[in-house]
């Protein structure tokens, strides 16, 4: 005896002939398929609560990936931090002087030193000054290049933080030669005046 069902017995009759070869052709293709293949053992039974219960980890990655990717963004981090402490904190290269120049008077005691122009055509220049006092908001000092005592050209603007020794490059982008004097002033700008402070010939 068959153990496959009659597709008589399963749909019985009366239905349209349409309808009949339809399902009729859907049995068949049941029937060739065969039976579905047995449950492994292991699904037999219902998993035991957080033992088969896989943890979920935003990154995607197996829990040891993500523990040594912790460990490269670490070490990452810490390499940036030492080479930005590293380079703020060295020493700047040797200032290479062929004149200096000193300006002073009884408010402020100041050295300019020029460097030898690059092939670019800029003239570097380091500028030691003390004596200073600290500005108010807004204002700040002006080192100028001068000719026949009046400004001419800004080789740059600084801030002290009082009169203790400063020290500040300057690189300039003319001729230093084509002038004859140096001059710090303080531009006030309340007044927006700048009031000199001291001043050399060169």
């Amino acid at each position: 005896m068959s153990d496959t069902p009659n597709f008589r017995d399963l749909v019985g009759e009366g239905l349209p002939p349409g309808e009949q070869e339809r399902l009729e052709r859907v049995h068949e293709l049941l029937i060739a398929a065969g039976p579905p293949p047995e449950l492994p053992p292991e699904l037999e039974e219902p998993p035991d609560g957080r033992r088969n219960v896989r943890q979920f980890d935003p990154t995607g990655l197996p829990r040891r990936r993500v523990g040594a990717a912790l460990a490269l963004a670490a070490a990452i981090a810490l390499i940036a931090f030492l080479g930005g402490y590293i380079t703020g904190h060295s020493k700047s290269p040797p200032f290479e002087s062929v004149r200096s120049v000193a300006l002073v008077n009884d408010q402020a005691q100041a050295t300019v030193s020029f460097g030898p122009r690059d092939a670019n055509g800029n003239t570097p220049m380091l500028l030691r000054v003390a004596g200073l006092k600290k500005l108010e908001a807004r204002d700040y000092y002006v080192l100028y290049m001068t000719k026949n005592g009046k400004p001419v050209v800004v080789c740059g603007s600084f801030n002290v933080g009082g009169p203790q020794s400063t020290t500040l490059r300057f690189p300039v982008a003319y001729d230093p030669g084509k002038f004859n004097g140096l001059e710090i002033a303080r531009w006030d700008h309340g007044t927006r005046e700048a009031v000199p402070v001291v001043s050399a010939k060169l």
